[in-house]
């Protein structure tokens, strides 16, 4: 037996690829898809074509929406970024970082219907939202379910990554559904959306966060916030250099002693030169030092930041 297509006055072209999505798919979402690949005017003008096609389909403007942002996500529909695109229809979904605008609007309100339309074709999102629960702590209510929903249907987040961003604000004490809307909609904008670059910004969030408090406390900060300049310095020691607690006390208790104060910005100079020199370690700081006083004949004498660098540079690059 053999089965042959009539095409009649044309042919309904759709990519191979969306056999690997059919079982994620809705009867609603597959509907609108066949639809759009047949409307012409798809090519031309969008937003007339979807209005078209709701009217045709017997759709909300908002179904359409929905499901145009799940095949984006998909790969299977792609919007021309040279045209303008409708205001109903965002391109979220797309894995390039998202328009800014998604930071004014904040993900979408679902109705009952349209969270449980979300529900039924992503058969994951149900024991994705179990484990946000039980990470979290709670039941969520709704609208908290609904942010979840947003995250993977809107913006196109994986389970790994939400779970990965729920733990963070869990360590941090931000439980809160809508601390994690924000977040992850600012890390969408800066183009963060796989979990290996969201390991690495929620590490370097979470040292800084450590730091900061630390650095504080050790430099006698308690009046005031660090300045921005201050807080790239000490990002730099932790994140940059990578320089432990123990070397920042030393340079502290340099600066100190050198100057007779705290001061980030002298500590700074003094971390930015042991680093030029090759210094990584409180060991490799602790032998020039010590090969620094016994050059001077004294192992006590008068300490001379200067001349020490100086001489730690030219042992470094035999100048």
């Amino acid at each position: 037996m053999k089965l042959t297509f009539t095409y009649g006055n044309g042919a309904l072209v759709l990519p191979a690829a969306l056999a690997q999505h059919i079982d994620k798919a809705s009867k609603k979402d597959l509907r609108i898809l066949l639809a759009l690949a047949a409307e012409p005017m798809a090519k031309i003008d969008l937003e007339a074509a979807c209005d078209q096609l709701a009217k045709a389909l017997s759709l909300t403007a908002r179904e359409i929406e929905l499901s145009l942002s799940f095949w984006r996500g998909t790969g299977i529909l792609q919007t021309d970024e040279s045209e303008a695109a409708p205001v109903a229809l965002d391109e979220e979904r797309a894995p390039a970082p998202a328009p800014k605008v998604i930071a004014d609007k904040g993900l979408p309100v679902y109705s009952s219907e349209e969270l449980s339309g979300v529900l039924e074709r992503r058969a994951e999102l149900a024991t994705l939202v179990n484990e946000c629960q039980r990470t979290f702590g709670k039941i969520f209510n709704a609208n908290e379910v609904s942010v979840i929903a947003g995250l993977v249907d809107y913006l196109g987040l994986d389970g790994e990554y939400i779970l990965l961003l729920l733990a963070h604000c869990v360590r941090i004490e931000k439980k809160s559904l809508r601390y994690v809307e924000k977040t992850a909609i600012s890390l969408h904008d800066e183009g963060i959306l796989e979990v290996k670059a969201l390991e690495e910004r929620l590490h370097r969030i979470e040292v800084m966060a450590s730091a900061i408090g630390k650095i504080r406390g050790m430099f006698g900060i308690s009046s005031r916030a660090l300045t921005t300049k201050e807080k790239t310095m000490v990002e730099n020691w932790v994140c940059g250099m990578r320089y432990s607690e123990e070397i920042l006390k030393m340079a502290y208790e340099i600066t100190v002693d050198t100057i007779g104060k705290a001061s980030i910005t002298y500590a700074n100079s003094i971390l930015e030169r042991w680093h030029a020199a090759g210094y990584r370690t409180t060991e490799d700081v602790q032998s020039a030092l010590a090969a620094y006083r016994s050059q001077k004949g004294s192992g006590q004498g008068s300490f001379d930041v200067d001349d020490f660098f100086e001489a730690a540079l030219k042992r470094t690059y035999g100048e």
